[in-house]
Formats: structure tokens, sequence, C-alpha cells
């Protein structure tokens, strides 16, 4: 009887149970439901789209915005070709410019760099947000948009710049030293293992396989010195020049490149013509800096003096009665 009567209240429990699992499982779960479909949605001038990055390893667009003057570009291991307006870079491309040229090369709403002339860039590679570049020789000036998610890069002898945005100029020389700086943001310049933030107003320096030198504030002025030959008239159309200008900067000698050493000092041989002569030297640092002396009057004359002797037939001869 005992049993019978554990039996038969276990099937009353069990159908009491049913609308109870019934309402968990589907009233209820449609009431939330419901609930959350019935939320109020922000407007649409206050929502955040999430950011839409592109696929790893997508190239990206690169276009030539400026040519003036001698330009060539290079596709790959190919010949150098004159370059124009709106051609289009890829990874392994190069670029050069020749003295008085210039090119500028951009990617709208990300970065835009400008070449000075007798410079030569290389497109290391374009994906994702990172952008690494090569700098040979010459003067660069980058514009990289403020992006936590952007990586700009550029190697330089052995020297590399960095930044997530901002605003540099590089230069590095026939002789692999390096000067970056800084007007807007921040840049990052490491060589040989060590790494110095360079800051908006600041410059820094590296010489070839040594580490980079502490960043100092811009010069207000840039100096330069040149010793000028004390005689104003030559008889020779060589002439060798020399002087002293801040480390790191970019020194040309009638529009020609010259290299200065890592304390600045420079000496080139100047071919000067016939005639009357003026020669203009300037110097630019990466601060933005610029310096041009111009020599006085300098007068050449290479040619021998000439003179004639007049002789006459019988002077050799003696006279009668001497």
């Amino acid at each position: 009887m005992r049993e019978r009567i554990l039996f038969i209240s276990g099937i009353v429990l069990l159908v009491g149970l049913v609308p109870l699992v019934y309402y968990l499982l589907f009233e209820r779960g449609l009431s939330v439901a419901s609930v959350r479909d019935e939320a109020p949605q922000a407007p649409a001038h206050f929502r955040v789209e999430p950011h839409q990055k592109k696929a790893p390893g997508i190239p990206v667009a690169l276009a030539l915005n400026l040519v003036q003057g001698p330009v060539e570009i290079q596709r790959g291991q190919g010949e150098w070709k004159r370059a124009e307006v709106g051609m289009v870079l890829e990874a392994n491309d190069r670029i050069r410019t020749a003295t008085g040229g210039q090119a500028a090369l951009s990617m709208p709403g990300v970065f835009e760099v400008r070449l000075d002339s007798d410079s030569e860039f290389t497109v290391r590679s374009l994906a994702e947000d990172v952008f690494r570049f090569m700098l040979s020789e010459g003067m660069i000036d980058a514009n990289v948009v403020d992006d936590p998610n952007t990586f700009f890069e550029v190697a330089a002898s052995t020297a590399v710049a960095r930044t997530r945005g901002g605003s540099f100029r590089m230069h590095v020389d026939a002789e692999g030293q390096v000067a970056v700086g800084t007007q807007r943001g921040s840049v990052d310049l490491e060589a040989e293992g060590k790494v110095v933030k360079v800051a908006a107003g600041y410059l820094a320096r590296a010489v070839r396989g040594e580490q980079p030198q502490d960043p100092i504030r811009i010069p207000k002025q840039l100096m330069l010195k040149v010793r000028w030959p004390k005689k104003r008239e030559l008889s020779t159309r060589k002439l060798v020049l020399s002087g002293k200008t801040a480390p790191g900067a970019r020194l040309r000698i009638d529009g020609v490149t010259v290299a200065v050493d890592e304390r600045g000092r420079f000496r080139k041989v100047v071919t000067l013509k016939e005639g009357s002569n003026r020669i203009a030297v300037e110097s630019e640092d990466v601060g933005g800096n610029r310096t041009q002396l111009r020599s006085p009057s300098l007068q050449v004359d290479t040619r021998s003096d000439s003179f004639q002797i007049q002789t006459s037939p019988d002077m050799w001869k003696k006279k009668k009665g001497g």
C-alpha cells in the first residue's frame, strides 16, 4: 500500500512540473527576447561604427602627385624611366630625383612624402596599415596622419625612423650620416640597438655604424662658414673650397650636393669658368633652416701672356769694319 502511495505521489509531482518547465523554457525566453527587441536604439549620429580593417596582405595604392624637373622611376629590377604624375608605386619600386628635380608620393588621408633633389627612395612594403620605405640618399619630408593603427618606417644607412603620426624631415648623405628633425608628433630613431625619441622641435643624428646621439633642440639659425680664396684674380680654373656647417646638414655648391663629415666640415674642388665667377654655397638642415653664402667676384684668366720678339734678318750679320 505504501509503495502505491509513493508511486501516485511521484506521478502527481511530475504532472505539476510540466507547466513550470514550459514557462521557463518558452514563455520566459520569449519575454526576454521581446524585451531585447524593444530596447531603445541610440540615435544614428551617436552610434560608433566598428572600424572596417582591410584583410592582411592587401596592397595599398601609392601614387605620384608631384613631378618637377628630372625624376625617374624603376619597377623592380627594370630600367629607369621618366616619372609622370599619377603613376602608382608598389613594393620594390624606386624613385629618384636628379639635381633640380622634386617629387611627391601620396596616399590620401594616410601620408605624403616629398623628395628633394638628388634623392633616391624605395618602397619596401605596403600592407595593412604598415608602410616601410628606404632612403638611400638625399632628403625627404614626411607627413603622416595621426593614427595608432598606422606604422610608418623609413630606413637609411644603419638607422631607422618610425612614427605612428607626425611630420618630420630626414636626410642621409653619401657617407651614411643620418639626421631626423621633427616638426609635429614624435619619431623614434633607432641605430645599433639604441632608440631615441625625437619630439617636435628637436633633431637627432646617427653616424653610420654608431648609436644615435641624444636629440637636441632645432637651432634658430644654421651655421655656415666658407674659406674664400684671398686672391680675386686666378690663373687656374681649379679651386679648392672648404668650410664648415652643422653636422647632418645638406650642403650644395652651385647646386651640386657635397658631403660633410661628422663634424660638419667639407672640402670640394670646384671648376670655374674663364672670366668672372660667383660661387653659391647653400646649407640646409632637417629643422628647415637654410643659409646661403656667395663668394666675391673671382676673375679667372688661364691664357698665357703672349708676346712676340721682332727680329731683323740682318741683326746677326756682322757689320763691316766691326
